[in-house]
Order: C-alpha cells, then structure tokens, then sequence
C-alpha cells in the first residue's frame, strides 16, 4: 500500500515539475516604439502575441482575458498588455505602495537561465504607480528596487484615482526597459540572437473580480507569482533589420574596466599616435578621441569595429592588432568619454535616493524626474552629462565661478519685504528673482530699497564631510545612475 501511494506521489511530482515551460520569441523591433499606451506602431502590430494567460486559482467569476506582446532592440525589452477587463479600479498613488490590491500587471524577468532565482519584477497599476523589487543574490538595496530609465504608460496613467465604470472594457499598459539594468545578471549586453532569459507575465487585483493570471502556468499548490522555477522561456529572435534607435546617449557598452583601460592606454599610444595625438589627444591628422563633442561611434561594437576594420573614406586604417588588444584599446577610449553612468560607482542607489529627498536638502534647490525644487539646475540627466569627477568636486568644492542666471542675491524692497534667491535676468529697468520659496518675483528698480549679490554659491560645499563617508558614497551612487532612457522623448 506504501509502495503504491509513493509511487502516485512520484507521477504528481514528476507531472508537477516535468512540464516544459511555456516559450515565446522575442521579435526584433524593426521601427520606432513611442511608449503612449496606444500600441498603433506597425512593429506591435507585426509582434506576436504570447500565448493565453492560465489561471492557477481560478474559483469562481469570469475569466477576462489579458493579451501580451514583447519586442527588443539593442537598448530595451518592449512589454506591452492589454487587459479586458469590465471592473477597473486604482488607488494607490505611494511609490513601491501596494499596487497588487489595484487593477495591476507584472513582469517577471530572469535574465540568466543559470541562475534563475536573480530575478527582477516590475509592478503597475492601471493608474501608473509603478512597485519594484530586485531578488538577485548581489542586491542589498532592501526590499524595493529602483531601475534605470524605465517608460511606462498606462491607459489611465496619472489619473489621482480609478473607480469602476459602467464604461470599462480594457486598458493597456505599454513599457520601455532598459536592458542595461540587466547587465549584472545577463550574459551578453546587448542579448544576442539566440540567447535565452526566464520571464512571466502576471495580473491580479481590483475590487471586482479580481482574476489572478499568469502567462507561464504556476501550480496550485504553490500560489507564489515568485516562483522562478516556473518562468517561461522567452528567446530573442535575431530577424528583422538591427538598428540604432538614437534613443540613448551612451549604447549599452557595460562599464569601463579601469584596467583593460589602462594596458589599453599603452597600446593606444604605441599604435594610434601616428594621427591621433597622446593619450587621445587631437593630433595632425585626426581629432581628439575624448572630447566634448558628438561623435558618431559610441559603443563598444561600434568602436571596436573602427579600429579593427577602419572607416571607409577616411584615413583610419584597419589595424593589425589581435581583438584582445583592439577590446583594450576600446576600454581606454571609452574611459576618455566615460560620463559617471558608465562608471561602477560603489554605494547604495536606494539610500542615496532617500539622502538626495531626505537629510541632504538637495531637493530643496534641485529636481529630479519632476521632484524637487527650481533654483539649482534639474539633475534628471546628470548622470549622463558629466564625469564622475565633476559630480564629485560639486559636491565637495565650492564653485569659484557661479554661473549666469544661478547668481544668489538679496533683495530689500522699499516695502520692506527681503527675498532670498538667485537672479534669473535683470537689466537696467527690472530684476527676477526665483526665490528660495520656489515663486518667480517680477521686481522694477525702482521697488528696489537693496539689492545685494553674494559672492558664493547657494550650493554648499564639502558634503561628503557633512554627511560622513557611506552617505556621501551613497549619494554620489545615485546621482551617477540618473540618466534619461531616450534623449528623444525629451
């Protein structure tokens, strides 16, 4: 009889975890993707849908259908849902709040089959309040996750609330993430054609009828969305024509290794001087190589292939040296352009976030993504547009020049009324000062009892000695990692 029941007990498990997963190919996005929620693009029309949604607990009410698309190209993972659903509601406004109580969908993405339980999961509801949580084994960031660059639109995005509608009959959620957020997991960056990641499809929630489904089936017994054990396989098709979106400033070259970059140095300057100049100098016959300027080859595959195959029409030869030599040098060149989202900067992203709103006063002067105030300039692309070494010495040093139209001045107004802040314009006639309580303030010279411009900066210096070592790593850790996902959304 013992033998009997284990022997049924053996089947159950071997059907529970012999099932192979469900698989879907991720198509190559073969034009533009503008994130709007409306998915009219011709590569979504194009994209094939995942197959049907399963639902694991299904008890009773009707089961409405989600469909869902996803698509790629060499800086996003495109995610596209569309939810029918006749009973939408959203609340929760908090971001990382409890959005699963709402009308909400997920993502679950492992990017390396080997090590599937380092795994990431985007959550949104129907109103756009997005939760995130990082579950790989190198994160110590807590229990939330803040990605890069991620753009998102839901149908009822921004909205304060969502109550059910006698005119509901679907939404849609429409998502752009940037693959570099992946980099630590994946095993290529850009995934190549061919390679394979571990993903679900999730919903769930809302007041009525709220019908937990997923793409990839997950058993009964086991009632966790977080099971990556249970993941689809999702493979990235190659077909279609590669393109360049133009949407990132940097490509998705992972960092620079400051080692690779210095033995590439050497090369450089053995095998390059003949035009270029020293250490990526202008030279007689060629520009300089770190530069502030444009330049038309900017990642790593685009680099190495100027250099081992030359430019047609110009003077750049192709060069001799062995790929390992060529990978050096490009390491040493991108380290000359290398702007501090490129960099590894050690520190916590999450505590420095909670610093820069918090106890740093940043956000009393500065914004980021729409928070914050206006007198210092917005820092949302900070990351992207200086060297860490120039965040560092701002945070450190005081400025010797204070720019035009940051310039702190005091102002006495002949009704006795001081305003504190920095002047926007003046001329001969009238004043604007944006004041320290955020309000523009239209003055005429002759409301002006005292006008006085102070010689330094409104920004303090030596912060990293006001906040102490780890807070002031953690805080350069998260302004480095602020970066527009696409220059062109702007």
């Amino acid at each position: 009889m013992m033998e009997r029941m284990l022997s049924i007990v053996l089947l159950a498990a071997g059907a529970l975890f012999a099932q192979p997963p469900v698989e879907y190919r991720i198509q190559r996005a073969a034009s533009p993707i503008t994130i709007d929620a409306n998915l009219d693009e011709a590569a979504w029309q194009q994209a094939s849908p995942v197959s049907a949604f399963i639902y694991n607990w299904f008890t009773a009410g009707e089961k409405e259908m989600t469909t869902a698309k996803l698509l790629w190209d060499d800086e996003n993972l495109y995610v596209a849902f569309r939810s029918f659903d006749r009973h939408i509601s959203a609340y929760e406004r908090k971001r990382h709040g409890p959005v699963s109580k709402d009308d909400c969908l997920e993502i679950f993405i492992s990017p390396n089959p080997q090590k599937v339980r380092n795994y990431y999961t985007f959550e949104i509801n129907a109103i756009g309040t997005m939760l995130n949580r990082n579950k790989s084994d190198w994160y110590t960031g807590g229990a939330t996750w803040e990605p890069e660059g991620v753009r998102y639109r839901s149908t009822f995005h921004g909205m304060a609330s969502k109550d059910e509608s006698a005119n509901d009959r679907e939404w849609i959620l429409e998502m752009a993430i940037p693959l570099r957020n992946f980099a630590k997991d994946a095993v290529n960056m850009p995934p190549r054609a061919g390679d394979e990641w571990r993903l679900n499809l999730m919903r769930t929630g809302g007041k009525t009828n709220a019908q937990q489904s997923t793409w990839s089936p997950i058993p009964a017994a086991v009632h966790s969305f977080h099971s990556p054990e249970y993941f689809g396989k999702v493979i990235f098709d190659g077909g279609g024509a590669r393109r360049t979106t133009g949407r990132g400033r940097r490509g998705f070259s992972p960092a620079v290794n400051a080692q690779d970059a210095e033995e590439g140095r050497a090369l450089y300057n053995r095998s390059c001087t003949i035009c270029h100049g020293p250490d990526g100098a202008a030279g007689d016959r060629a520009p300089a190589l770190g530069a502030q300027r444009r330049y038309l080859r900017r990642t790593e595959d685009d680099l190495f292939d100027a250099i081992r195959n030359g430019i047609k029409g110009t003077l750049m030869p192709a060069s001799p040296s062995s790929d390992l030599e060529i990978r050096k040098m490009v390491a040493f060149v991108r380290g000359l352009r290398a702007v501090a989202i490129d960099v590894n900067v050690a520190g916590d992203v999450g505590q420095g976030e909670s610093i820069f709103f918090g106890k740093g006063n940043c956000s009393q002067c500065h914004m980021i993504r729409g928070r914050g105030g206006l007198l210092g300039p917005d820092l949302t692309n900070i990351g992207a547009e200086r060297k860490l070494d120039h965040l560092r010495a701002a945070l450190t040093q005081p400025k010797e020049v204070v720019p035009s139209g940051y310039k702190s001045v005091t102002v006495t107004t002949t009704g006795g009324e001081t305003i504190r802040g920095v002047a926007r314009n003046q001329n001969n006639f009238s004043i604007q000062v944006l004041g320290v309580d955020n309000k523009l303030h239209l003055l005429l010279r002759n409301e002006i009892r005292n006008l006085k411009v102070e010689e330094q900066s409104m920004m303090p210096a030596e912060i990293d000695k006001s906040l102490g070592k780890e807070g002031f790593a953690n805080l350069l850790a998260f302004l480095s990692r602020q970066a527009r996902a696409s220059e062109a959304s702007r």
